[in-house]
C-alpha cells in the first residue's frame, strides 16, 4: 500500500523541486510558506533558487551569517506528521559548495523532532549533521535511544559525491528496541529499500513518543562553523519527500 504522508512539492507554488512531483511552470516562486508550515530565519537567509536536481525546477538555497550567534539559523519546517510510530523521508543535500572537510566545523541539516522528549534529554529524535573528517564532507547521523549515557547512537558516512549533490533517505520505527535504516548515495545512483547503506538496531525511543515534526536547512551551527562560512556559503537541498511506509528511493 503506498501510504502518503506528504509529499513537499511546491509544485502548488508553480515549481518543481523539493518535493518528488508536479507541473513546471517559468519562475520559482518568492516564498516558501505554503507548502512549508513555516521557515525560520535567523541572521541567515532561506531562498528558492531555479535549477535544482534530477530535472527539478527549483533547490531550496541556504546560508548562515558569518559570526552569527549560536541561534543563527535558516531551515523551513514541516509539520505534517502527527506523532508517526514509522517515518520514511528522504531529501538531496548539496554541500560542496562550502568544501567542509574540517571536523571541528558543523552544523545540523536535517531534524526529526518527536512529540515528546526523555527526562533531560531534547526532542530532537534524528538528526544529520554536515561536518568534517579531515580530507572529506561526511554527514554525521543521530538517532535517539534512551539506552545510550549520550541518549543517541551515531555514524559518519562520508558523502559520496564531494563534488555535489547526495541522496539522504531513513526508515524510522518507533519501539523499545527499534530499528532505523538510512541511505547515503549521489543524487545519480539507483536505490532499493534491500541495499541499504547502514541501520542503527536496538533502540529505545519510546520516549520520543513519535516523529512530530521535521526540519530541513542549517540550525545550530558551532562557532567554527559560523566564524569561517559567510552568507554565500550556500548549502543545497531538494526532493523533500516524507511518509509511513513505502520505499521512496530513486
Amino acid at each position: 500500500m503506498k501510504s502518503k504522508m506528504k509529499t513537499l512539492s511546491l509544485a502548488v507554488l508553480g515549481m518543481v523541486g523539493f518535493g518528488a512531483a508536479g507541473a513546471a511552470m517559468a519562475a520559482c516562486p518568492a516564498t516558501l510558506q505554503p507548502p512549508w508550515s513555516l521557515v525560520s530565519v535567523l541572521q541567515g537567509t532561506a531562498t528558492s533558487q531555479t535549477g535544482g536536481y534530477d530535472s527539478t525546477e527549483c533547490r531550496l538555497r541556504v546560508a548562515l551569517n558569518q559570526n552569527g550567534s549560536t541561534g543563527a539559523k535558516a531551515f523551513v519546517l514541516d509539520q505534517t506528521p502527527a506523532n508517526e510510530t514509522r517515518y520514511r523521508v528522504q531529501f538531496i543535500v548539496d554541500a560542496s559548495g562550502i568544501g567542509l572537510t574540517q571536523a571541528n566545523r558543523n552544523v545540523v541539516a536535517f531534524q526529526m523532532l518527536g512529540a515528546s522528549a526523555p527526562a533531560g534529554g531534547s526532542s530532537r529524535l534524528v538528526s544529520a549533521i554536515l561536518t568534517g573528517n579531515g580530507t572529506g564532507t561526511v554527514l554525521r547521523i543521530l538517532a535517539g535511544d534512551t539506552n545510550q549515557g549520550s541518549q543517541y547512537q551515531s555514524v559518519d558516512v562520508v558523502l559520496p559525491n564531494q563534488a555535489g549533490a547526495n541522496r539522504v533517505e531513513f526508515d524510522l520505527l518507533i519501539g523499545a528496541a527499534a530499528t532505523m535504516k538510512y541511505w547515503v548515495t549521489n543524487v545519480t545512483a539507483a536505490t532499493t529499500e534491500g541495499a541499504f547503506t547502514g541501520q542503527f538496531t536496538g533502540l529505545a525511543n519510546t520516549a520520543w513518543t513519535g516523529v512530530d515534526q521535521a526540519t530541513l536547512g542549517l540550525s545550530t551551527a558551532n562557532t567554527f562553523y559560523r566564524q569561517n562560512f559567510t552568507n554565500t556559503s550556500f548549502v543545497f537541498f531538494d526532493q523533500f519527500d516524507s511518509r509511513r511506509q513505502t520505499f521512496i528511493g530513486h
